[in-house]
């Protein structure tokens, strides 16, 4: 069984329902612990920052108490790739404590560097960029930013799943099978868990209905029988 849902969004970026109801259906699932991970700041349509930022840590904090024993509450945050290297999780003395952090290439990301501007354009254009700089782009970022997760990989530009899985193993880094939508195939699942990789299911959930709706990761985690791999299941 799952215990915990790392990855959901709320009004707070382009989700449906406050913190608190997804809190709520996290634990009508039978959840244990769950996260709020919004867009990082760097997207330029759905990212959250300054202020938001600050009264999501607060709210986050307080439901975190209102229901303790009951659930554990963890602010993250799904950070955008912007460069080589380079994503846009807030930093400084300004910037709220995450507890989770994740990291994916997301369209509609104000670029730092000529990278995920091309990365962009092909991806709209239905280009096809190296996967193979793609995937040490993130595990650049990964490194420098001290990520615990990669979302959705492959999603939107197509990374090298061996290379990416790789350094993540090295890193510490969970590669996510998106219960959204699939974004690995079978073999390149495999091929992960060959590298030495450990993987985590997350809902993505845009709603509270979707909280904790591991459908579609839990069948391909089962299909590629990587499920042993997966950290939020429990036999």
């Amino acid at each position: 069984m799952f215990f915990a849902d790392y990855h959901t969004h709320t009004i707070y970026s382009h989700g449906t329902g406050t913190p608190e109801q997804n809190v709520q259906a996290a634990i009508q699932r039978g959840l244990s612990v769950i996260a709020i991970s919004e867009h990082g700041p760097g997207h330029l349509f759905y990212g959250v920052r300054g202020e938001h930022l600050l009264a999501l840590r607060r709210e986050v904090d307080h439901l975190a108490e209102k229901y303790a024993g009951r659930i554990r509450v963890l602010m993250g945050i799904e950070c955008n790739l912007t460069g080589y290297g380079r994503c846009d999780l807030p930093l400084g003395k300004s910037a709220p404590p995450f507890d989770v952090t994740l990291l994916a290439y997301h369209k509609g990301v104000c670029p730092r560097d000529g990278l995920c501007f091309v990365r962009s354009l092909e991806a709209m254009a239905g280009g096809r960029p190296d996967p193979i700089h793609t995937a040490n782009a993130l595990l650049a970022a990964a490194e420098r930013y001290h990520i615990g997760m990669f979302s959705h990989p492959g999603l939107y530009v197509a990374a090298d799943i061996p290379t990416l899985a790789k350094g993540a193993k090295e890193l510490g880094v969970l590669l996510e099978l998106n219960a959204a939508r699939i974004t690995m195939t079978k073999a390149q699942i495999q091929q992960a868990a060959d590298a030495g990789a450990s993987f985590v299911i997350g809902s993505d959930a845009h709603s509270p209905e979707r909280v904790g709706d591991f459908a579609l990761g839990l069948q391909a985690a089962r299909e590629a029988g990587v499920l042993p791999r997966v950290v939020n299941w429990r036999d």
